[in-house]
């Protein structure tokens, strides 16, 4: 019978830098999808004006925001009219 050794349990302040490093790799992976975002709306808003329509639709936007909601609860909606205000890109006067 072979008995298996399990090396001892990192403690609490050794998974700090391993934690942080997945929240910075995290971080990183929503900046990317962020932009990838902001370069998508573009394109739609475009689109929209080009075939006569508005530049902001507000009625996808409370949709874009009762997601957000949906998925982290009423703290979500500051993060979803972060993200919105970033994809709509500069204002055109």
């Amino acid at each position: 019978m072979t008995t298996m050794i399990t090396p001892p349990a990192a403690t609490e302040a050794e998974l700090i830098p391993l934690l942080r490093t997945q929240i910075d790799a995290l971080d990183a992976g929503i900046a990317r999808l962020v932009a990838e975002r902001a370069r998508l709306s573009a394109r739609v808003q475009s689109a929209r004006i080009a075939a006569g329509g508005v530049r902001v639709e507000l009625g996808r936007e409370r949709l874009v925001l009762a997601g957000y909601r949906d998925t982290l609860g009423e703290d979500g909606v500051p993060l979803g009219t972060a993200v919105l205000r970033l994809c709509r890109g500069p204002l055109q006067r």
